[in-house]
């Protein structure tokens, strides 16, 4: 049986993965760290609850809540959260920029890496779509586990007993950071064109695909996320030699691969090929003037955007139902 035979006939871990993978990004190994090392650990966990139940939350408030998916699939929000996912795609390929920055390759090699897996992913996505997204995304994450454990262990190893001085960041500003930057977190998912495509695509069954308990996939998603932020928590102890700076960059490079394909799969999704192919296309070609914003700035800036218009989605959604409700009783 073909890879793409297990696929169709069950897809429900492979969605999982996706999942898990897409909402990653590449800030979530890089962020997490920072927000260890400058909050402190209960700040920080607690950013890492609300990167893990994000996904979880949009699962069941898609599945449950009627008219979110109408709402979100409607022209005007679809346009908008491609937009956002333009910023997505910037936010990982300015993260491989910056990974490479502190190893003996340098930022230039970086940039050449995001540049030439956007355009791989420019021209694969188009030809093969859907099943290739999720696929990819899949295989890519169990070399993540892998990869996560080993640098995970050699950094402890190598560290001994010089381990950074973190505290527990219970003063009133850091928990107020943790709590507000895990809430931020939490409109997230809604803004990804690719998830709801995920819903659709098992409800449409067009090719075969079994059909899944979907929310489920969705809760075994943010699961899989959260096992990964576990692995990777004591790397803000850490410390890393040249060689392992460079495998730590690689792995974050193959987080950052996968948001970076949803990303861009989305904005197919959103316009069609054609108008997508451009989009895509002026997303690769404008990105260095987004450079300077570095990693966190550009997560901020749209993370700080985005929960309006989740938030305004979500109510339009439970307005327009309670109308349609008391118009059947009328």
């Amino acid at each position: 049986m073909t890879l793409k035979q297990r696929f169709t006939s069950n897809p429900q871990i492979y969605y999982a993965l996706s999942i898990a993978a897409t909402w990653a990004g590449i800030g979530s190994l890089m962020n997490g760290v920072t927000m260890t090392l400058t909050y402190g650990i209960i700040p920080s966990l607690i950013w890492v609850l609300g990167n893990t139940v994000a996904c979880i939350l949009f699962g069941t408030v898609a599945c449950k809540i009627p008219k979110v998916r109408e709402v979100f699939r409607s022209r005007v929000m679809e346009t908008v959260c491609a937009i956002m996912c333009i910023f997505q795609a910037w936010l990982s390929m300015n993260g491989m920029q910056t990974v490479f920055s502190d190893t003996v390759l340098g930022p230039d090699f970086g940039k050449y890496v995001a540049y030439a897996l956007a355009v791989f992913f420019l021209i694969i996505l188009l030809r093969f779509g859907m099943i290739r997204n999720v696929l990819t995304d899949g295989f890519g994450w169990i070399i993540v586990y892998l990869m996560a454990a080993g640098v995970t262990a050699a950094a402890l190893i190598y560290t001994k007993g010089t381990v950074n001085h973190i505290g527990l960041g219970l003063e009133p500003e850091p928990m107020k950071t943790g709590i507000w930057k895990a809430i931020l977190l939490l409109p997230g998912p809604f803004t990804y064109p690719y998830f709801f495509e995920i819903l659709d695509y098992n409800d449409r069954n067009e090719d075969g695909t079994a059909k899944v308990n979907v929310k489920r996939a969705f809760t075994m998603g943010g699961v899989f996320f959260g096992l990964y932020m576990a692995i990777v928590f004591p790397l803000a102890w850490t410390q890393f030699t040249p060689t392992l700076n460079i495998v730590k960059a690689v792995l974050i490079t193959i987080i950052g691969t996968s948001t970076l394909s949803s990303s861009m799969y989305s904005i197919y999704i959103a316009f069609g090929k054609k108008l997508g192919l451009a989009i895509n296309t002026a997303l690769i070609a404008g990105w260095s003037i987004l450079i300077p914003l570095g990693v966190m700035g550009m997560w901020t800036l749209m993370a700080s955007v985005r929960i309006y218009f989740v938030a305004a989605g979500i109510l339009v959604a439970l307005i327009w139902n309670a109308c349609e409700k008391k118009a059947v009783r009328s």
